[in-house]
């Protein structure tokens, strides 16, 4: 009896180290799940940690990684910032769909032509990779008259946002969407990750990351 006692204190006692061993911390190393960008961003706010995802409308791996940061997003931490920056890679069309990003963000419709725009162009296959097809889009999506569109699509504002998203693309050292950069400091993508899924725990042991170096810890 005393035996089997033993045995029982013996088993209660080795479980819980059985499922931690089980369980490890993960082990991300720099320069092979995540990277340091080319040229560090200060935040704006310390208190504050910014995730910038860089992507670009024509790019398949772009779509499909949307869903998965739209659910992290929802269920991000209260002092992290989320933005989207547009990124042409060069392409002409690249800065038609960069300016058809920020038309949406200064009209006020984002909610209405991101998600039918990756939609159309990777579900339905339409071709929209010109002004006239995006003005045609915008116009029958959102409902905005066509000079309405080609005024702000041509206008002063889209044109600032679009040479600043290049501008901080080619500080980073962004080569390739889509790519996320975490605190103005590091960035991770799908390919370094491993997955999608992989790609936001990155992001979240980025973000750990650098809210720990801003406390000195």
């Amino acid at each position: 009896m005393r035996l089997l006692t033993r045995l029982l204190i013996s088993v209660s006692i080795l479980l819980p180290m059985a499922c931690s061993a089980g369980a490890p911390a993960a082990d991300y190393k720099e320069g092979t799940q995540y990277n340091k960008v080319r040229e560090a961003q200060a935040p704006v706010d310390a208190k504050r940690i910014s995730v910038e995802e860089f992507f670009w409308y024509g790019c398949p791996h772009c779509f499909h990684l949307d869903s998965f940061v739209e659910a992290w997003r929802a269920a991000k931490p209260g002092d992290v910032d989320f933005s989207r920056v547009p990124n042409s890679l060069g392409r002409d069309e690249g800065i038609i769909h960069s300016k058809t990003f920020y038309t949406a963000e200064v009209l006020g419709l984002m909610d209405k032509v991101h998600k039918p725009l990756f939609a159309a162009i990777h579900e339905q296959h339409q071709q929209l990779f010109t002004p006239a097809s995006i003005q045609s889009f915008f116009t029958a999506t959102t409902g905005v008259m066509p000079d309405v569109f080609n005024n702000t699509f041509n206008g002063f504002a889209v044109g600032m946002k679009v040479n600043r998203a290049e501008a901080l693309a080619k500080s980073y050292g962004v080569v390739s969407v889509p790519t996320i950069v975490v605190g103005g400091k590091y960035y991770t993508n799908v390919a370094m990750s491993g997955g999608p899924e992989q790609t936001f725990k990155v992001v979240d042991f980025l973000i750990a990351k650098v809210r720990a170096e801003r406390k000195g810890k």
